[in-house]
């Protein structure tokens, strides 16, 4: 069994349970060891502490009036990113978005009323459905070199020192047992972790 749960980046000494005390899932918020770029703390949420508001990102923005970056890990096989900065507005993309659909999705069961239909069987409905979705996700949360581009526009509005649009868009489009690998990538290639 994976990770499940959210990372937590902000440019603030206090941990999200100070700056956000009315969000109870926030109290079971445990710091993650950097290093880190001066100021910047990453905090890991994990979802046994409770849900947290789908509006998390922009209440963090509002209290701290800094840039906030969330990573929502799904069963460590996806990590849904997304950010907002001081001038940037809001952006996102997805980590391994093959590996999120079934849990966007809840696959169908490969059985009839009586029998197994066996490992290789496929329900040619659900796939159309998940390529829609896959499609319309891409649209919004769009990786590669464009979200690569939105990616490190918000690093630099985050004062940080992001690598090449390249070489972030390789962490992007990358591959990983873990997807919280990739996550910590990223962070790197958005200049968050100098080392």
């Amino acid at each position: 069994m994976g990770f499940w749960g959210t990372y937590v980046v902000l440019r603030s000494d206090e941990p999200p349970a100070h700056v956000l005390p009315a969000i109870a899932a926030l109290q079971g918020a445990v710091s993650r060891d950097g290093p880190w770029s001066a100021g910047w703390r990453v905090w890991v949420v994990r979802d046994s502490a409770g849900s947290l508001p789908d509006d998390l990102l922009e209440q963090l923005h509002a209290v701290t009036g800094s840039p906030v970056l969330l990573g929502r890990v799904l069963d460590s096989d996806a990590v849904h990113v997304v950010a907002t900065g001081t001038s940037v507005r809001r952006w996102e993309v997805w980590l391994q978005l093959k590996y999120a659909m079934g849990h966007l999705l809840t696959p169908p069961a490969s059985f009839d009323d009586d029998n197994y239909l066996g490992d290789d069987w496929r329900d040619p409905a659900y796939e159309a459905q998940v390529e829609v979705t896959r499609l319309e996700i891409l649209a919004q949360a769009p990786g590669g070199m464009t979200g690569a581009r939105s990616a490190q526009a918000w690093a630099r509005d985050a004062c940080l020192v992001p690598d090449t649009v390249e070489a972030i868009a390789s962490v992007l489009d990358g591959d990983e047992t873990f997807a919280e690998g990739l996550f910590f990538q990223l962070l790197q290639r958005l200049g968050l972790n100098p080392e």
